[in-house]
Order: C-alpha cells, then structure tokens, then sequence
C-alpha cells in the first residue's frame, strides 16, 4: 500500500529545486571565482570614484568677477557667474575626460589633501579663491585669500589652470565689459 502525503508532489519539486539552488549556487559560485590557469580576464576593474573639482572667485576692493565653476568627472561644467562678470547667472558645458584627468592630475602634483585649508593674511582688499576636491570619500577644501603671502604659487598656478581649462573667460569677459556701466576700468 502506497502512502500519500498531503504535500502536492510539484511543490516538493519546486522546493527541492529552490534548497539545491541556495545551497549549490554559492557553491558554484565560489568555485567560478577560483581563476584557472587558462582563464584571462578580458575586462579590466575599474574604480569608478565620483569626482567634483570646484573654483569659487570671491570680491575685492574693486571690481573682481564673482562666480563658482564646478566641474564633474564626467566632463560637466557649471558656470555661475553672481557680479562684475559679462554672464551672471547659471551656464554649463562640458569638457573631455581627458581634461577632467589631466585636472585632477594636477591637484595630485602639489598635493592637494595636504595643503592647509587656510591662506591668509597680507595686504587688505584682494579677493579669495576657494577650491576644492571630491575624490570618493576623500575630500578637502581650500581657501585662499590672494593677499597672502603664505600660499604655494602652486596653488596660484592651480585656480588659473583650472580657469584656463574651463574657458571661464568666456563668461567673465574682459575688464571692460566687467566693470559697471559708468565706471571706466
């Protein structure tokens, strides 16, 4: 006499084929992980780390362009002009990968993370330049007033750079077109 359970016969398959999976695929998996001698990696890892680089220009005695560029490691740059610039408000473009790379190429050259957050003092009424870096988790920000006689010309040579790069002047236009109608520059 054959005995029957109560437990419909495709359900005990299914089951069954859900315990062997659990069980077998990390298993499997492991052992798909182990390289053999024979397999080679066709794809190599890469470590997509967000990147931001930023450039803020702050006010002087005078009539210095106020505006923020902040560039993204995938090419996107954001312009926002705020006083004595030819554009104020907000305009984006986008440079190469390349570009991105090579900037922050740069601030790894003068070692970016280990500057002093601070550059002050000197002669009154110059304005600031503040920037900063976004790597991953890592992250640091400088503020360099341009009176100071303390700063890296490194440092210098890095917020004209990044100027340069971005073609920031298209937005800032030249000392003439800057300075407010009725004033002569």
């Amino acid at each position: 006499m054959m005995l029957r359970s109560p437990i419909p016969l495709n359900l005990l398959i299914g089951l069954s084929t859900v315990l062997a999976t659990s069980v077998l695929n990390p298993l499997l998996l492991e052992a798909k992980s182990i390289p053999s001698p024979q397999r080679v990696t066709v794809q190599p890892q890469r470590s997509s780390q967000p990147v931001m680089l930023t450039l803020e220009r702050t006010a002087c005695f005078g009539f210095c362009p106020i505006y923020k560029l902040t560039v993204y490691g995938n090419g996107k740059v954001v312009y926002q002009g705020r006083r004595f610039v030819k554009v104020t408000g907000t305009r984006t473009t986008t440079i190469s990968h390349a570009t991105v790379n090579k900037l922050i190429s740069e601030f790894q050259r003068i070692q970016y993370f280990k500057l002093q957050n601070n550059y002050v003092g000197g002669h009154t009424d110059a304005p600031s330049a503040i920037t900063s870096l976004a790597m991953g988790k890592q992250k640091k920000t400088v503020y360099h007033y341009l009176g100071s006689p303390d700063a890296p010309t490194q440092l210098t040579a890095l917020e004209n750079k990044i100027d340069a790069v971005v073609n920031s002047k298209q937005w800032i236009g030249t000392d003439a077109e800057r300075a407010p109608e009725g004033t002569k520059k």
